[in-house]
């Protein structure tokens, strides 16, 4: 494993119990996954065999398993899979759905009626040779769900206002945090010989300290279904999370 991604590893590592113990009121969280899961409920086959890579703590495949999927979860944190396998196990769904190490790279062989790739390209290098390691391993037909965060977007806009030397902006980000486009991800799909199926966006507020005061607005239900609206709309190209869907033909 290369340097960057050992420090990815390791920033994961000593996050997991803390991004485990939020999750419950983390409605940023649950807004995005939101997105995910209703992608994958529309065009996605009920039950069938999923591959969730970058799966962390567990969050997706405890959903996945209560909507009766099969398969596995990969993650470059041992920290977070740990704690996605006693989520399982609680659940009762270890025999449907397991939790392991593994690269985004090298995934474990298909073919898979579902892949999901939620916040792992922007932690990539490679993003391209990581969509098409994965396209190959879904089977005809099949459904690739990918989320990340969005360039061009508020937030997007604010990181390049902080590389570009603008004072008293400050950045939080991952030792790789390589934020994609809309226009990128459709892209890195029909390189690999993907159609976009899906493409919505959400989160429309700016970064920093305005944009966390704005996010409490977003403990209010009516607050969260009106985003998921326009997520749908053209704006959706906008949002600071960005997930698209896309399907093997």
């Amino acid at each position: 494993m290369n340097e960057p991604l050992t420090e990815v590893r390791s920033y994961y590592d000593r996050l997991a119990p803390r991004l485990y113990a939020v999750e419950g009121r983390n409605w940023h969280l649950q807004s995005r996954m939101s997105l995910v899961l209703d992608t994958i409920e529309r065009f996605g086959e009920p039950g069938g065999r999923v591959l969730d890579v970058g799966c962390g703590t567990g969050f997706l495949l405890e959903e996945l398993a209560r909507r009766g999927f099969r398969g596995r979860g990969i993650d470059l944190s041992p920290e977070s899979v740990e704690i996605a396998k006693g989520r399982l196990a609680e659940l009762e769904a270890a025999d449907r759905l397991t939790a392991e190490v593994g690269s985004a790279y090298e995934p474990p062989e298909g073919p898979y009626d579902l892949i999901a790739l939620t916040d792992v390209l922007e932690h990539l290098e490679d993003p391209r040779g990581c969509v098409a390691a994965l396209g190959a391993q879904l089977a005809p037909g099949g459904l690739l769900v990918i989320s990340t965060p969005n360039r061009h977007s508020l937030p997007g806009a604010r990181r390049w206002l902080a590389e570009h030397g603008v004072p008293r902006i400050k950045l939080s980000l991952a030792p790789i945090d390589n934020w994609q486009s809309w226009g990128d991800l459709e892209s890195h799909g029909a390189a690999a010989g993907l159609v976009a199926v899906s493409r919505r966006g959400i989160f429309f507020r700016p970064g920093g300290r305005i944009g966390s005061q704005i996010g409490r607005a977003y403990r209010l239900g009516a607050v969260r279904r009106g985003e998921q609206r326009l997520s749908r709309t053209w704006a959706g190209r906008f949002g600071f999370y960005i997930c698209l869907g896309f399907r093997r033909v």
